[in-house]
């Protein structure tokens, strides 16, 4: 069991690793994405644009490597939420969004069902891996029962 929650940390953290990566080389076309939800105005769009991405990087790694897990899992899923909660928002008010969450997407069109479906995979994998994670936690805190 050790090594299938150890490969699902690897994934979990991974994606958020590319993720992140992907839109840290090119972050001036992650601006723009970030600014087609039109949720926020300049400067904090551009802000938002240029933190995230290593704030992906630097979470993914702690979900990897376990050191401050319990944090960059939490990070992370509450991350999905406010995710989920932009790409909703924009579907209600009809916007065409570039999500970018991969790498700056040009002027390629989001299809709001695969990304909300996407995501909610995501946080049900990530919401796993937080219940796992206090799971641990909590059974090392336990003490020895004889």
């Amino acid at each position: 069991m050790k090594l299938f929650h150890f490969l699902l940390h690897l994934l979990f953290g991974g994606i958020f690793i590319y993720a992140g990566a992907l839109k840290a080389m090119d972050p001036g076309v992650f601006v723009m994405d970030v600014r087609s939800f039109d949720l926020l105005p300049d400067p904090y769009a551009a802000w938002l644009a240029m933190g995230l991405p290593w704030l992906e990087i630097f979470t993914g790694f702690t979900v990897i490597t376990g050191l401050f897990r319990q944090g960059g899992l939490l990070v992370l899923n509450i991350s999905l939420l406010i995710f989920l909660a932009a790409i909703g928002i924009s579907w209600y008010r009809g916007i065409d969004i570039q999500c970018g969450c991969f790498g700056g997407s040009g002027d390629a069109k989001s299809n709001y069902i695969t990304l909300i479906l996407r995501d909610l995979a995501l946080l049900a994998l990530g919401g796993y891996l937080q219940i796992v994670a206090i799971g641990t936690a909590l059974s090392r805190r336990r003490p020895a029962q004889g």
